[in-house]
């Protein structure tokens, strides 16, 4: 495989998506023999899916024309564009805008605006106003570094400071592919304010701990070492159960997701409260962290400044711009390098040496207002341009005239994670398992549904068909659907999720350290031990009636056991349940059953592609997923969830309810197209 690049790579995509379109077989038929005729009878039209289309389909989406389906990205709107003109073919209806659009695909679209802020490193400025020494101060100096003068000095961006910190909470997992993204880029424009230093900066509930007592912020910068012992101890051990999991040759991004493993300190906002929410509701200015030794490493080694285009093969960093307004406020963050720290704690009743031994040993310093004579000045310049994703979305309309109201949504992720920076020959990550499977498997579940409703088969209920996007940044499809929904979302039953369900071991693979993947017939099935035992117990029926498929509930809990999830670290194992888009919907109070076959050696890496898949396992499961929506779809009554929910599900559906998701929200017309 090579990297394409250029507008010949566009017109290649196009063209291609074009013919294999056009040379696909149409519409295969089911067979008819006595087996197709009673799944047909039970199971809708689930028996009409084949492995070959699953093939077909898989191959485009995995193809090296698409450029590893980045969020947003050409490649990424060519299989968006490609899906939905499948969609269109096959007459089911969009499920976006109708209304005013350019052509008859892009009402099978569902925009999601973005948003890059970007760091113009050319107007980068900080700046000391520095008094005389005082006799009888601190030590005033850190490894060995000369004293400052008094009067201004100012510091280098990236060689002695750079952006970023703030005390938040890293280092732990998000997404089943996500949880990335990063937080928003604020700018500065700070002149001569005073600082104050103050510990780790965390607020403590339970040990009534609270740095800020007698303090006064406002107006003032705060200067922030370390974290609380309890949360370094947790962040260390999950960067080494990282480095466990790791692969060489995967994008950083994808590396290393031992599990979502839950905040020591309990919950923010309610158990404790960080640097950056203590700063922005109490009128700080600004935050600058004491380093640690590889921010320390990394400022003597700068890179190019990040975030301007070019500086990745994916292009800029972009967050959604609806989300944003749902943030809490915040304040610029920066993490300074040893001569500036050496100089903001020079004459002061702590040094920097002091400090930096005090962070490194985990223990608690106490806070104190620096000198007043002492002022810093900070510009940070930061510029924003926009873009768009996309969800995919279309529906068939339930026969019942009462039930067609209610709605089954069958999900996959359409992105994966683009093109790697390295050099080798080989820089596409393809993704045909993570998640073109899961996207192919719906795309055959939209076309058979579709060739059975124009013969007159349709469930009670309406079936809505959704590739979203972003799930490797952070489930942002599926939070987007959920939190500006495009239908009545208390009257979504039940929410199907596929995220890779192309693979088993063969003979001779062994399972990865963390990582487990299914034997062959086998598929893990997370859900309904956890949310609605009733649809596990459809499920079963459907599986023991139809493909047979052996169903492991490996994942099926939240916090590991003897036989459950205990391949992730104690307590609390990978979590998977929190991991995928399926969740998004869970908080919404919705029924979820996630199918998977689990994590593999090739996950994240060039090498999933799409010659390594079992489409006749693929075509087991798709069927089984169809069936069991047909069922549901078809039900008499609603799921009804578990009456014991895990804690924190029950706090972030609290959440949601809290910050407004689920109103329903029209889908606006596209105004710029890219």
């Amino acid at each position: 495989m090579r990297r394409i690049i250029g507008s010949v790579a566009l017109l290649g995509a196009m063209l291609l998506a074009l013919a294999w379109i056009e040379a696909a077989p149409q519409q295969p038929k089911a067979k008819s023999n006595r087996k197709t005729a009673a799944a047909a009878a039970s199971y809708g039209n689930a028996d009409a899916i084949t492995a070959e289309e699953l093939k077909e389909y898989d191959y485009f989406l995995a193809s090296d024309e698409l450029e590893g389906r980045y969020q947003p990205s050409r490649g990424y709107n060519t299989a968006a564009k490609y899906i939905a003109s499948r969609l269109h073919e096959w007459g089911l209806q969009p499920g976006g805008n109708t209304e005013g659009n350019d052509g008859p695909l892009e009402p099978y679209l569902m925009p999601i605006e973005l948003v890059s802020n970007q760091l113009n490193a050319a107007g980068m400025k900080l700046s000391l106003i520095m008094p005389a020494q005082a006799a009888g101060g601190g030590r005033g100096r850190a490894g060995g570094g000369a004293a400052v003068p008094a009067g201004p000095r100012s510091f280098e961006y990236t060689g002695e400071w750079t952006i970023g910190g703030g005390g938040g909470f890293g280092g732990f997992g998000g997404g089943f592919g996500g949880g990335r993204g990063g937080g928003a880029t604020v700018p500065a424009n700070i002149t001569d304010a005073p600082m104050v230093f103050v510990g780790d900066g965390y607020v403590i509930n339970k040990t009534n701990t609270n740095p800020y007592q007698g303090l006064n912020v406002r107006g003032k910068v705060l200067v922030v070492a370390g974290v609380p012992p309890e949360l370094a101890a947790a962040q260390q051990a999950a960067a080494a159960a990282a480095r466990g999991g790791g692969q060489a040759g995967a994008p950083a991004e994808g590396r290393g997701r031992g599990g979502a493993a839950p905040n020591p300190l309990g919950e923010e906002n309610t158990d404790f409260v960080t640097p950056q929410g203590y700063a922005a509701k109490n009128g700080a200015l600004g935050i600058i962290m004491v380093p640690t030794l590889q921010q320390l490493t990394a400022m003597a080694n700068p890179s190019p400044a990040t975030g301007a285009r070019g500086a990745g093969p994916n292009g800029p960093a972009y967050q959604v711009v609806k989300f944003q307004a749902a943030r809490p406020a915040s304040v610029p963050a920066i993490t300074a390098g040893l001569e500036l720290t050496s100089a903001i704690f020079q004459g002061e009743k702590l040094s920097a040496a002091q400090v930096l031994e005090g962070v490194a040993a985990r223990t608690r310093l106490d806070s104190f207002e620096l000198r007043a004579e002492k002022k810093l000045s900070l510009t940070i310049p930061v510029t924003s341009e926009r873009n768009y994703a996309f969800n995919v979305i279309a529906r068939l309309e339930g026969s019942d005239p009462a039930l067609k109201n209610e709605y089954i949504v069958i999900t996959a992720h359409l992105d994966h994670v683009g093109l790697a920076a390295s050099g080798a020959e080989d820089v596409i990550f393809n993704g045909a398992d993570d998640d073109a499977s899961g996207c192919a498997a719906i795309m055959a579940i939209a076309r058979a549904y579709a060739e059975g409703a124009a013969r007159g088969i349709r469930p009670k209920r309406t079936m809505i068909f959704l590739w979203v996007a972003g799930e490797e940044r952070g489930l942002w499809g599926s939070q987007y659907f959920n939190q500006f929904p495009p239908v009545d979302i208390s009257k979504v039953v039940l929410d199907l999720n596929m995220d890779m369900i192309g693979r088993h071991k063969i003979p001779g693979y062994a399972d990865p350290p963390q990582y487990k993947l299914v034997d062959p017939n086998e598929i893990f099935v997370v859900g309904p031990d956890i949310s609605c035992n009733e649809v596990g117990k459809m499920l079963e029926t459907v599986n023991n009636n139809y493909q047979k498929l052996n169903l492991n509930h490996f994942y099926d809990v939240t916090a590991p056991d003897a036989t459950h999830d205990n391949l992730g670290p104690a307590p609390n194992g990978q979590r998977i349940f929190y991991r995928s888009d399926h969740y998004n919907f869970a908080k919404m109070g919705i029924p979820v059953v996630f199918l998977t076959s689990g994590l593999h050696s090739d996950y994240h890496r060039v090498t999933d592609s799409a010659d390594k898949l079992d489409y006749q396992q693929m075509q087991a499961v798709t069927r089984t997923v169809a069936a069991l929506s047909w069922v549901v779809g078809s039900a008499a009554a609603r799921l009804k969830l578990n009456e014991n929910l895990p804690e924190r599900l029950i706090n972030d559906m609290k959440t949601a309810k809290e910050q407004g998701w689920g109103n329903l929200t029209p889908i606006e017309k596209v105004e710029k197209r890219f």
